[in-house]
């Protein structure tokens, strides 16, 4: 009893009553509440890890994930298909369709059909305006017009296979 004379009704202990609200907030919590920016996809790696997510053959297998690496270092080995200029190849692979491969400097030894191993960052769109001037020079249009809009591999290390 209180000092009015009413009954009071047994307290709930201060723990279960915690454990109760805490249960109702976090019962609104669900997959509907994670935004596009939360990291939920278990095959994106975290931003601290230095391993490439993509270690491998050019396969049509890796072309049709190529948006998930856009922005990301990868390590491919294919075949150089043709050479488009000194700074520029295409790799290709087992039925697969080749994909332009931009180089930080001149390769002048690739030979079409010669085996490369390299370092490369996929990028969505190529745009030939764009590389003549990030280089600061004019380009042949015809070799690369073929290629605009698509995506392409920048490439900051190539080495030749035996």
């Amino acid at each position: 009893m209180t000092r009015s004379g009413r009954t009071l009704h047994r307290r709930i202990p201060a723990v279960l009553l915690a454990a109760l609200l805490s249960g109702a907030v976090l019962g609104g919590c669900g997959e509907d509440d994670v935004d596009d920016t939360t990291a939920t996809d278990v095959d994106v790696r975290p931003s601290d890890d230095l391993e490439d997510p993509y270690d491998g053959e050019y396969t049509a297998a890796f072309r049709e994930d190529l948006d998930g690496y856009t922005g990301l270092e990868v390590t491919l080995v294919g075949e150089v298909g043709s050479i488009v200029s000194p700074i520029a190849f295409t790799l290709t692979g087992d039925d697969v369709e080749p994909i332009l491969v931009i180089t930080d400097e001149e390769m002048p030894d690739l030979q079409p059909g010669q085996v490369v191993a390299l370092g490369a960052e996929p990028t969505e769109e190529f745009e030939l305006t764009a590389l003549e001037q990030e280089l600061g020079t004019d380009l042949p249009d015809e070799a690369y017009e073929e290629w605009e809009g698509d995506h392409f591999l920048a490439a900051t290390t190539v080495e030749p296979r035996a």
